[in-house]
């Protein structure tokens, strides 16, 4: 359901609301807490069958199940929350990576969330992503982060930042490689549609051509 749409069905309910409660006033004269009661009750339905029919209309526009579509929102909405963790760590723990392979990391993962939202049907080709990949990044950025703001550190510290700092930049590039698996998907459909459009415009020009031969 777009903004526009929900936004709709909200001024819907409400003006819906509202002429109840107009229509019950003039019924009910000084049962206010009656009328109270209804119109609040009649406003909670409306809302609860507004909301269901939102999500059945664009788990249907995405090709999911609404239990599936709930599913993907839910492991979504979890996502979210440790990636803007994960922007927190490295905002306030500098040393933990420059610049550059700080904004990589955290561009990599913004655009697989952002395309698994946009099309949440492709949740499962990221799967490796969401329940493990990136968990795993936010774990070891914490920890590492914890370690490194330690007053005090021995050789044995120092050697487990140096570990930790080696296998984050592994991570990384195994973000990236989730980032280009999915993209692959759209390079071989890209390919099949130009492919498909050059022997379209191959017949056609064909057909031009015997047209021309033939006058």
């Amino acid at each position: 359901m777009t903004l526009f749409k929900k936004i709709m069905a909200f001024t819907g309910s409400v003006i819906i609301v509202c002429v109840l409660f107009g229509i019950l006033s003039a019924i009910f004269t000084h049962h206010y807490l009656l009328i109270a009661l209804v119109t609040l009750a009649v406003a909670g339905i409306l809302f609860f069958f507004s909301s269901k029919a939102g999500e059945k209309a664009l788990a249907e526009k995405t090709g999911l199940t609404n239990k599936e579509y709930r599913y993907i929102r839910s492991n979504l909405e979890e996502a979210r929350a440790k990636i803007l963790r994960l922007q927190k760590i490295m905002s306030s723990h500098k040393a933990l990576y420059s610049f550059q392979e700080r904004n990589k990391t955290l561009q990599l993962t913004k655009r697989l969330y952002q395309i698994v939202k946009e099309e949440p049907k492709r949740f499962y080709e990221a799967e490796d992503f969401f329940f493990s990949h990136l968990d795993s990044l936010v774990e070891l950025t914490e920890k590492y982060a914890f370690l490194e703001s330690q007053p005090v550190k021995d050789k044995k510290i120092y050697q487990t930042l140096s570990d930790t700092r080696s296998l984050l930049n592994d991570l990384s590039r195994v973000i990236e490689k989730d980032l280009f698996t999915l993209l692959n998907q759209d390079v071989n459909s890209l390919d099949f549609e130009l492919e498909v459009a050059k022997n379209s415009i191959s017949k056609q020009k064909k057909k031009f051509e015997r047209g021309q031969n033939h006058e």
